[in-house]
């Protein structure tokens, strides 16, 4: 009889047979455990796992369809392992129980996480049942036993390299972050111990995670961070900034141009917005929208000082005339909040909301201006005229008048107006930037060569010289706090007849950005701190833009 045949006769050469068998698949294991066996124990454990806690997962699906009043499931897209090729991460679907509501306040917006997470579970969390459906992903091959866990896609922009490398192996079910802390330790920690784990995969190193794994749920350790019910946000290795447009309205291209900017000098950017409309479509390129009392109301200002202070906004951005001059009369009880609002002085927002004051105001700098009369009576120039709301905007209610007949209809009709020459020419907008102590960063004069509903929907870029001279007198003595545009007619003789000023971004304003004027980027820089001087002719000349329309669906937010 063979040595081998007796082994397998005898109870004790088994044992023997058995004993070396294990030995050998350990010690194969722990050589090629990174490269095979990891994944092989994975989808072993995990399919185990699946049928032998099959009747807790059917009791944990029905309650909780029960207790969440419908899907007891809750997924969420997260980056896997990186492609070495490729060098992305595969972005795949994660399978939790839901622990959490979707109540939203009143506004729309779902409640903090606190307050929508239930007892049920808090329970789920505590005994960390609420991932058990995790193992499905582990069986998949989207996840591992062991390993970081998988954050949020947003988050890949805010990795340093560093930090990203925690993606070169499979996220885990549990990992050696989880059993050093879990929620409790900092995200700069956190990242430490999942870069410690890539460096060191190894079969003994996964045993002890697993072991500790089963110590921490018992104990319940971890669970929560100190401030909230979940671990708080990772805002980056970036420095953060919070800006809040008021009245949002359709100033969608405004608002991609800021997300370009912040991701051109790579910062946090959180983009807030209120409007009254809830299907405003700038909302749904902003992070939150709120909806907001109108601006005439008491509420208003005590609202937009609550977002600001609860949210850490550190600038308020007005997008219509009628919230200028409210918003630069509380300049100071938004400084006290740490926000800064991006309006003029009050005394400039006067002189530009009112039509005699801002001819008087271009006369005084030495500039050129159609002679302004309060009444029709007194218009005593030829026509064809020119007759405008006093406080106008948009060109809405603005009339070319053809003769004394008509001029007397339209006043009656208008009441409240100013009467000018007609100035035949062509119309010209000039964006000016300046920092915050008014200070020319750019000027760009543009050919408004279209125009529907008073904004340009075709424009030329026109780096004309003497434009640019006259807006800068204008500029020294303005002082804008930020953005303003600036309305002229450059008549056929080459005479520049300023007509308007508006302190605040204008809506063909994105025109000027896109031809490399980019006030967005110079105004994150403000606030970052840095000084930035004036930078001559940054738009390209000639630059010729057309604007459209796009459609986007606004009955719910996209996730």
């Amino acid at each position: 009889m063979g040595i081998l045949e007796k082994l397998v006769s005898e109870w004790w050469g088994i044992l023997i047979l058995c004993v070396f068998a294990v030995s050998l698949l350990l010690v194969l294991s722990a050589l090629l455990y990174r490269q095979f066996f990891k994944r092989f124990y994975d989808l072993v454990l995990s399919g185990i796992a699946i049928i032998v806690l099959s009747p807790i997962l059917i009791i944990l699906i029905v309650v909780g369809a029960i207790k969440m009043k419908g899907n007891p499931f809750f997924t969420q897209l997260r980056p896997g392992r990186k492609n070495k090729k490729t060098g992305k991460e595969k972005i795949f679907r994660l399978i939790k129980f839901r622990t959490m509501t979707c109540e939203k306040d009143e506004n729309g917006n779902l409640l903090p996480d606190e307050k929508r997470l239930t007892k049920y579970g808090k329970l789920l969390r505590s005994t960390s049942l609420d991932e058990l459906p995790e193992l499905f992903n582990i069986f998949i091959g989207h996840m591992s036993i062991v390993g970081p866990r998988p954050l949020l896609v947003e988050y890949l922009t805010r990795y340093n390299a560093e930090q990203r490398r925690r993606h070169e192996v499979r996220p885990g079910l549990t990992g050696y972050a989880q059993v050093n802390g879990r929620n409790t330790v900092s995200w700069e920690d956190k990242f430490k111990f999942d870069i410690k784990y890539v460096e060191k995969v190894t079969l003994f190193n996964d045993i002890k995670i697993i072991i500790k794994t089963v110590s921490c749920v018992l104990k319940k350790d971890g669970i929560s961070s100190e401030t909230s019910a979940t671990m708080e946000e990772f805002k980056g290795n970036m420095k953060s900034i919070t800006i809040l447009f008021t009245c949002v309205g359709r100033r969608v291209e405004l608002i991609q141009s800021f997300r370009k900017a912040a991701e051109k000098i790579k910062i946090n950017l959180r983009i807030l917005a209120t409007d009254i409309s809830s299907t405003a479509p700038a909302k749904m390129f902003c992070n939150e929208m709120f909806i907001s009392p109108r601006i005439m109301e008491e509420e208003y200002i005590p609202f937009l000082l609550e977002i600001c202070k609860k949210e850490k906004v550190d600038l308020v951005i007005p997008t219509i005339d009628t919230d200028l001059k409210i918003l630069s009369e509380k300049k100071e009880e938004f400084a006290k909040v740490s926000t800064k609002a991006l309006v003029s002085a009050i005394d400039k927002i006067d002189l530009c909301r009112n039509k005699n004051f801002t001819a008087e105001y271009f006369l005084s700098l030495g500039l050129s201006a159609p002679k302004t009369f309060n009444s029709a009576d007194k218009y005593n120039l030829e026509f064809p005229a020119f007759i405008k709301p006093k406080d106008g905007s948009s060109s809405i209610n603005a009339y070319k008048v053809e003769g004394e007949e008509q001029l007397f209809q339209l006043a009656n009709k208008l009441k409240d107006y100013v009467v000018q020459p007609f100035i035949e020419g062509e119309e010209y907008t000039v964006d000016v930037f300046c920092d915050f102590l008014g200070n020319p960063i750019l000027i760009t004069p543009r050919k408004r060569i279209a125009v529907r509903a008073g904004e340009v929907i075709k424009t030329e870029i026109c780096q004309i010289d003497d434009i640019i001279e006259e807006i800068k007198i204008l500029v020294k003595d303005f002082r804008p706090y930020g953005p303003i545009t600036v309305q002229l007619i450059r008549d056929k003789n080459g005479r520049n007849w300023y007509i308007e000023i508006n302190p605040r971004f204008g809506g063909g304003v994105p025109c000027s950005i896109m031809a490399g004027a980019n006030s967005p980027l110079c105004l994150l820089k403000l606030l970052l701190g840095e000084k930035i001087g004036y930078i001559d002719k940054e738009a390209e000349d000639g630059a010729l833009y057309s604007r459209y329309d796009q459609s986007i669906r606004v009955d719910k937010c996209i996730e």
